[in-house]
């Protein structure tokens, strides 16, 4: 009998002796951890406990012989002899600690083995069965431990002294947007609105300028990548995308274009258009982009366009939760682009609200931030909500009604949709 048998045999033999024991290695062990019959008895150990019964040998007994498995477990007589190897309790969380590294490296073996039988299955099910082992392994290793206040403080505390302008997290460019959101910090940020309201000009503003704090990686499903640089090359060089796109340009703006070129090649930004991106497939992306840049900002345009599996409702509900798992898991700042409900135009002054958003009210929940972006000139109202006064065609607002971490606001900033611009 190898030492881990004979620990999984003093575990087993402590909880059945010991009230107290089973509340200490719970948070530990599952039954996957055990070898062997041993597994059904720790099974029926559970059981008993989620019945809120008294463990020890007799309820756990009657529990295998309910469920037929006590005489593959060597009878009661069986059971009953794991008490005999225990000598004390002392070391028991110790124990458990080992059962759980042999699970965890028989889950490496058996995932060796998987690969190497793994010739004739599609690579993407190849990846998401990895992606799903390795989750489980690093849980494993890792746990989920509780911190103390006073160590929660002293984190934060030198954080803030990292911290520039009152700004908790990557600087948009938007001066009074930054100033109410405190920057784009690790988290989903939504930035919402209706179709030609500006949603990738605001994402490649922002992106310009978070790219000279850390890299930015974007995932485009609204245009391809070509389409992506367009719009960043006239963002910088102020030259309308109509006139880049057939190559007309003034020789006075050549000077605007060279820089351009010149900042494209130097920018810390990337763009995937994988089309009809699933959300395993950009949980590998990110986890390639973590290994290559440590650091970076998500930008994604936009939630809608992810695969959702044929329910729009339920697919965007399950993307926008996995998207703030991916925030959190990564620790990195997530732009997300989203699309308005018709609801919208219904109203006479067309201004969104959070009911607005389009497939799942989980968004909301999901979200740290979320931005309206509003344009009353498109709608050709007589007058704009906020000045009473009619209306410029490059006005515009970013409407936050959503701040986990601080207020909310409406905050006027100017619109070139020609150049794919949004400023101060």
């Amino acid at each position: 009998m190898s030492r881990e048998d004979k620990i999984q045999d003093i575990v087993l033999g402590a909880i059945l002796l010991e009230k107290s024991a089973y509340s200490i290695v719970a948070h530990i062990l599952t039954p996957d951890d055990f070898v062997g019959h041993t597994a059904h008895i720790y099974k029926a150990i559970q059981e008993v406990d989620d019945d809120d019964l008294d463990i020890d040998l007799l309820t756990v007994t009657e529990r295998l012989r309910a469920t037929n498995m006590l005489e593959h477990c060597g009878g009661a007589y069986g059971v009953a002899s794991l008490t005999n190897k225990v000598a004390s309790t002392a070391n028991l969380e110790s124990h458990a600690y080992l059962l759980k590294q042999r699970s965890t490296k028989s889950q490496a073996k058996r995932l060796g083995h998987f690969l190497a039988d793994a010739d004739e299955m599609k690579v993407t099910e190849v990846v998401e069965h990895i992606q799903k082992s390795l989750d489980q392994m690093v849980s494993n290793v890792q746990g989920s431990s509780s911190l103390k206040l006073v160590d929660i403080m002293s984190r934060e505390l030198e954080q803030r002294k990292l911290r520039k302008g009152g700004m908790q997290g990557v600087p948009s460019g938007l001066t009074e947007w930054d100033n109410v959101i405190g920057g784009v910090y690790p988290g989903v940020h939504v930035v919402a609105a209706r179709p030609a309201m500006g949603k990738t000009a605001f994402a490649v503003s922002v992106m310009i300028q978070a790219c000279q704090s850390m890299p930015v990686c974007m995932w485009s499903g609204e245009m391809t990548a070509d389409k992506v640089f367009l719009r960043i090359e006239s963002n910088i060089s102020g030259i309308p995308t109509n006139r880049l796109r057939v190559n007309e340009v003034h020789s006075d703006e050549l000077q605007e274009l060279d820089f351009a070129h010149a900042w494209c090649k130097d920018a810390k930004i990337e763009v995937d258009d994988t089309p009809n991106l699933d959300i395993n497939k950009l949980r590998v992306k990110c986890m390639k982009w973590k290994a290559e840049h440590g650091k970076f900002m998500l930008v994604m345009d936009y939630l809608g366009l992810m695969d959702d599996g044929g329910d729009e409702y339920k697919g965007v509900t399950y993307n926008s939760k996995k998207i703030h798992q991916i925030a959190n898991e990564f620790e990195i700042p997530v732009l997300l682009l989203h699309q308005l409900s018709r609801a919208v135009e219904s109203r006479p002054l067309k201004m969104p609200e959070l009911s607005d958003l389009r497939g799942s009210g989980g968004i909301e929940q999901d979200a740290d931030t979320v931005t309206f972006l509003y344009r009353p000139h498109y709608y050709q109202l007589p007058t704009d909500p906020a000045t009473g006064q009619e209306p410029h065609m490059n006005d515009a607002y970013a409407l936050v009604r959503k701040n986990r971490e601080g207020r909310t606001g409406d905050i006027p900033l100017t619109f070139e949709g020609h150049r794919s611009r949004f400023s101060n």
